[in-house]
């Protein structure tokens, strides 16, 4: 009994240790404090506006302030200290890290200046926390009306640069479709071309191959067209294969 009264009230014995809460001092700022995503897993948020250097998986170094951390794409913007141009010292460089890239973070603390510039900028706001009222630059508002009328905009693009392209058709064809492109209005209709709405090229896309559902007066002109474009085309590729002969032979 002597012998276990001794050990619980001994300073450096395990067993005290054990029954007591674990005290540790208050972190502050200025201390360095280490995160790894492979033993901790917990969120970032809280580095949001430190500045910190980050080691990457292939130990590659970042130095500079969190910029924001997102939790969908489970990644943190990095705004670098250094800047990529000394004579505009305004000119940032933006690092998005990937968590599971990261093997440590220690943060660096945050300057005094950018402590006040980032409490300005929460109480302008009338926001009292979060990971994005400290941010800087300060996130404004998305205008996500805007944002969908680019989507479809680049959706409509796209969809016409597609359907410029013929599916399963020749490269002489494609080159056809092309040339006529830039003078008339036409458009794919499974391996034809139709022109103005009112003449189809069907294969092989010759004058002779040109027809009309009605008495189109634009048949005739298409027909002369499609002959010069065709012959153009030809004197192109033989002037192509004379040079190539050349170089060969050379």
């Amino acid at each position: 009994m002597s012998t276990d009264k001794q050990r619980n009230q001994s300073p450096g014995g395990n067993y005290q240790n054990q029954h007591r809460p674990h005290q540790q001092p208050p972190h502050t700022l200025s201390e360095s404090r280490q995160y790894s995503p492979l033993s901790g897993g917990q969120s970032l948020a809280w580095v949001v506006g430190l500045r910190v250097k980050v080691t990457t998986t292939l130990d590659d170094e970042i130095t500079g302030s969190v910029y924001t951390y997102c939790t969908l794409s489970n990644t943190l913007a990095i705004t670098e200290d250094e800047t990529p141009n000394a004579q505009k010292p305004d000119l940032k460089n933006f690092r998005i890290v990937k968590t599971s890239f990261i093997k440590d973070i220690a943060v660096l603390g945050r300057k005094e200046e950018d402590k006040e510039v980032a409490d300005q900028l929460a109480q302008s706001n009338g926001k009292s926390g979060g990971p994005f009222a400290k941010v800087q630059p300060l996130i404004g508002p998305v205008q996500i009306g805007g944002v969908v009328q680019k989507m479809n905009s680049a959706a409509r693009a796209a969809g016409q640069t597609l359907a410029q392209k013929g599916v399963g058709v020749t490269r002489e064809a494609q080159d056809l479709f092309d040339s006529l492109a830039k003078t008339l209005p036409i458009r794919w209709v499974n391996k034809s071309i139709l022109v103005l709405d009112e003449v189809l090229i069907d294969p092989p896309y010759t004058s002779e191959s040109c027809r009309a559902e009605t008495q189109s007066p634009a048949l005739a002109r298409i027909k002369i067209v499609v002959d010069g474009e065709r012959k153009r085309q030809d004197a192109i590729r033989k002037a192509k294969a004379a040079s190539e002969n050349e170089r060969k032979g050379g």
